[in-house]
């Protein structure tokens, strides 16, 4: 059976078989982060992300699967946090896990935001060093969720692996002021339009057009319904109209959102117009179609049968095309119930590097 080893065990075998093939790789225990905002949901996904990375990567050895660490810590009853001692830790992660190097932390949303503001503490320590080692020891405060997988999940596995960090470029101080002061690249807040709100598609089925319901301002929104069998099965999903993009430009994709239960995505699809079979289309080059070439996938997390605000910031690029149009797709599937959309925002916030030129095989502008 799966579980019939412990963690240490396996371990302890994955680590003989690299004894064998030459110097032996230290072993790293990633646990899950606690993050009671949402019962440890968010928690377990950074657990996952340390993993996955350093599978992919290579260079130590890891337990079979998070599954098996989060089997001994429900068995002993354990979560690290901040609050766990050094000492603590090193007989977790050396004794329980009969592992080398341990990565823990916690994340929480913090309260009284509009954005999705985070409080988010990671720590990897090598126990096999007397003393132990800290490596990597960090607490900060987010202003977007994706800092958490781009900016600190990157820098604690570049402090583990050893590798340099990378020549630091001063940050852009104008990209705050781009945000509030530029223009909304689509027409988000749902208020104007005739069958259906401006700026998107004809409604389709499980999509409707309502005012919100409670609102003091009665302003308008988008509602998608799913019963049973839609969650199941397709989902609901809803497009913004195309807006030009520009590639290796920076843009921050912004809404808010309220679901009863179903899960909440949303997908920045980006284009480029290459030569096809089509018809012409107006906004499109004669003999050309819009090909996807570039997608900012958003998986939107917060509390159910409340307004949550989701922000994320995206640069399109590609290898071979070259990304000309952007448009949103929101789009929500299982468990049954309501979700609703509002003030949908995608703004520049950085200009695209000095161009380089027209890809190979590219159409004109």
């Amino acid at each position: 059976m799966r579980h019939a080893l412990a963690p240490a065990v396996l371990c302890g075998l994955a680590l003989a078989a690299v004894v064998q093939a030459g110097e032996p790789q230290k072993t790293v225990i990633p646990f899950d982060f606690e993050s009671k905002f949402d019962d440890g949901r968010y928690g377990r996904t950074l657990g996952d992300m340390f993993w996955q990375k350093l599978q992919r990567q290579g260079g130590f050895v890891l337990p079979e699967s998070m599954q098996d660490v989060r089997d001994w810590c429900e068995r002993t009853k354990t979560l690290p946090s901040p609050d766990t001692s050094l000492e603590k830790m090193k007989e977790i992660v050396r004794k329980g896990q009969g592992g080398d190097v341990g990565i823990w932390g916690k994340v929480e949303r913090v309260p009284g935001n509009d954005t999705d503001v985070y409080d988010l503490w990671i720590y990897v320590a090598d126990f096999s060093a007397e003393p132990a080692k800290m490596i990597y020891e960090k607490k900060a405060r987010t202003k977007t969720v994706s800092e958490i997988p781009h900016v600190y999940v990157k820098e604690a596995l570049d402090r583990l692996c050893d590798r340099k960090a990378p020549k630091v470029i001063a940050a852009d101080p104008d990209i705050e002021d781009r945000w509030k002061k530029g223009s909304n690249l689509v027409k988000g807040d749902f208020e104007k339009g005739e069958k259906g709100p401006a700026g998107w598609d004809p409604l389709p089925k499980h999509v409707t057009w309502v005012a919100e319901e409670g609102g003091k301002t009665k302003k308008r929104l988008i509602r998608f319904t799913l019963n049973e069998d839609v969650a199941g099965s397709t989902g609901v999903l809803y497009y913004s109209d195309y807006f030009r993009v520009e590639e290796g430009a920076t843009y921050r994709f912004r809404c808010r959102w309220r679901t009863t239960g179903p899960e909440a995505k949303v997908f920045v699809k980006c284009y480029d117009e290459v030569q096809g079979p089509y018809a012409e289309k107006p906004g499109v080059a004669s003999g050309t179609q819009r090909r996807e070439v570039y997608r900012s996938q958003q998986n939107l997390k917060g509390d159910a049968n409340a307004w949550n605000t989701h922000t994320e910031d995206f640069t399109p690029a590609h290898t071979k095309y070259t990304p000309r149009w952007g448009r949103v797709m929101l789009y929500a599937y299982w468990p049954a119930g309501t979700v609703e959309w509002d003030d949908v925002i995608v703004k520049q916030i950085a200009p695209p590097p000095a161009a380089k030129g027209e890809k190979d095989g590219r159409s004109p502008k």
